[in-house]
């Protein structure tokens, strides 16, 4: 809280508008403006690198009543960055506004006068919760609005940080139980758990140990409210509730595990806990019919992904074996679902038998099941989203082990994966994995067809402009029209001291992207190191820029690697909420250039401009020469 303290004094007293006045009594720097960050963790907006801070600028904007105004923050682009309103004309911020690709994504509110914040909003794509700050620390003391995918998010949040106070803040209050009109057993037993709630919260940070703030989370597992109709609740009303969401984490020892919410119940538009998470809990299926035999199905499939194998980028004997006893027990529950109530396993039935045939393509049960779930999804749902959702797990299911490095010839399935995105995305243009699609339809065609590469990267901007696919995408378009123009780089190193290329004019510049588990780049390394040996006297520059996940791991990996360089390495934002996963590939240095594969070597000139984006190790010391001449 001592940041946003002192954030807000800065504002409080730098950022004073004259309301009617006309003129600010002093205008905020850029830097200023930048200079206030988020109270709450986790929020993702833009911001500029260094080298576009230049091209940014700020405007004072009357407000629609006399005496309101605010600064805004725009980039280069015009799009806003920040905008922070004196919404009452007392000369005093008391809204901060925060923006991702132009759209406010997040705002603080300053309601009492003090000075600081005491609600915080996440907007558009930033989401929907509404917290408040009652005691004035920074926190989240009761939240207005909040989904119960939020309150997942939260509950992990919580768990990692060992925070029960945070996690408190979730829970149903006396007075909401009141106002649903429950019966009296359900409200003894609502009592009973929270009572407990702190010593059930302690007990699972015990048994969950590699839950902490190394782990990281990675989703909400998909599920449909159930409706308990007032006939059955011995209460005044219909009831919206889940018995748990499923949260799957990447614990700090790297393996992956479920964290359970426990139960949680609609109070207008926020969701409440009515218990604290444990390790086990239910899957939350769409509402089964209540026999012992779908009891039974659930319980076999939570018993079975409780030995869940981790994630590998090969095939293996455990996975298919995993897959094939998954599939068999959802197949059952699928079956005895009603059909309003299918969409949920469906969902998980497409997914199992796409990663099924990819990790054993020779038996093709799994992807002839997989397309009589798109004929039959074709026919009850023609062009929507969930056939999509199952046409593309069948493409992934056919392509996926023909393009992989098993493929036979792997020239040919490319071109036929092509073929297939492309038709998929001119059926479905608006789907949610559409955005994937021309992802990879881009960087398919980067390689001889750098024009229809960078048609595909447009269509998914212009089509889906808020997905975190559409920044990697730009960064892409930006990448291929790089030949012949100044290359912008710039961000902290791995030593934490500043690092900008426009430093090094006049000398040439060997910029290397790298990260520590990609294995050609031990060798890369001792071929520049010896190339910065012998030509650094003579005007040439090598910089690294590792993409690593985490800095330690870049860091680790240089002390038996050495490369005497500057390494830039700048952490990805969180994509997700609180506690999400940053990937080093989303970073703001991956995403500035579109970087998609490593290693990636671009050549810079002594006139700042790029030579090449697409050198080769084997070349680069020829064409290095040929720079300095």
């Amino acid at each position: 809280m001592a940041k946003a303290r002192k954030a807000s004094g800065l504002l409080a007293g730098c950022l004073l508008l004259w309301g009617a006045a006309g003129p600010a009594l002093a205008q905020p720097s850029v830097a200023q403006m930048l200079g206030y960050r988020p109270t709450q963790q986790g929020v993702a907006c833009s911001t500029p690198t260094n080298d576009e801070l230049s091209s940014c600028k700020v405007e004072l904007e009357k407000g629609a009543r006399p005496g309101v105004s605010c600064w805004v923050l725009l980039d280069g682009q015009g799009k806003k960055l920040r905008r922070f309103f004196d919404s009452n004309g007392d000369r005093k911020i008391d809204i901060w506004s925060y923006y991702k690709d132009g759209k406010e994504v997040y705002r603080e509110v300053d309601t009492n006068a003090d000075d600081r914040p005491d609600q915080f909003r996440w907007l558009n794509s930033g989401g929907m919760r509404w917290g408040v700050d009652v005691n004035a620390d920074g926190k989240v003391d009761v939240w207005r609005m909040i989904s119960s995918e939020e309150v997942a998010q939260e509950v992990f949040a919580a768990a990692a940080a060992q925070d029960f106070a945070r996690l408190k803040a979730l829970f149903i209050t006396d007075a909401e139980v009141q106002a649903l009109k429950l019966s009296a057993a359900k409200v003894e037993k609502i009592q009973k758990q929270l009572a407990g709630a702190q010593k059930k919260f302690e007990e699972t940070i015990r048994k969950l140990k590699a839950v902490n703030d190394k782990a990281t989370f990675e989703r909400v597992e998909s599920a449909v409210p159930q409706c308990v109709p007032v006939e059955t609740t011995g209460g005044a009303q219909d009831l919206i509730t889940y018995s748990d969401r499923t949260i799957l984490y990447k614990g700090a020892d790297g393996k992956h595990d479920w964290l359970h919410t426990g139960g949680m119940i609609q109070v207008g538009l926020a969701w409440r806990l009515l218990d604290a998470p444990s390790p086990e809990g239910g899957i939350d299926p769409p509402p089964p019919p209540a026999n012992g035999e779908v009891t039974e199905l659930l319980k076999q499939l939570t018993e079975l992904d409780k030995n869940a194998p981790p994630p590998s980028p090969t095939a293996n004997a455990e996975t298919i074996t995993y897959y094939k006893k998954r599939v068999g027990i959802v197949e059952h529950l699928y079956a005895k679902t009603q059909a309003k109530d299918r969409e949920d396993w469906l969902r998980q039935l497409a997914d199992n038998y796409s990663t099924l045939a990819q990790s054993a393509p020779k038996d093709k049960a799994a992807l002839q099941r997989l397309g009589q779930l798109r004929e039959q999804v074709a026919r009850e749902a023609p062009s929507s989203n969930i056939a999509a959702m199952v046409t593309y797990r069948e493409l992934w299911g056919e392509h996926g082990p023909q393009i992989g490095p098993e493929g036979k010839d792997v020239q040919a399935a490319q071109e036929k994966w092509m073929e297939a995105l492309a038709k998929f995305v001119q059926q479905y243009p608006k789907a949610d994995d559409t955005a994937e699609a021309l992802s990879h339809l881009g960087m398919g065609r980067e390689v001889g067809k750098e024009a229809e590469a960078k048609r595909w990267y447009e269509q998914l901007v212009a089509n889906f402009p808020n997905h975190p696919q559409a920044a990697k995408a730009r960064g892409c378009i930006r990448r291929l029209d790089l030949v012949g123009r100044p290359l912008e780089l710039a961000g902290p190193t791995l030593g934490g001291q500043p690092y900008n290329i426009a430093g090094s004019r006049g000398k040439v510049v060997v910029v290397y992207y790298w990260a520590s588990y990609c294995q050609s780049c031990i060798g890369d390394f001792a071929r520049l190191k010896q190339l910065h040996s012998t030509y650094a006297a003579k005007g040439v520059e090598v910089v690294g820029v590792s993409l690593d996940d985490r800095a330690e791991d870049a860091s680790k990996f240089l002390q038996t690697n050495a490369l005497p360089v500057a390494h830039l390495f700048q952490a990805a934002e969180q994509q997700a909420g609180p506690n999400a996963p940053a990937s080093g590939m989303s970073s703001p240095l991956a995403i500035q250039y579109g970087i998609t594969t490593m290693p990636n070597i671009f050549l810079v000139g002594k006139d700042g401009n790029v030579i090449s984006r697409t050198l080769q190790i084997n070349d680069l010391e020829d064409a290095v020469k040929k720079a300095l001449q």
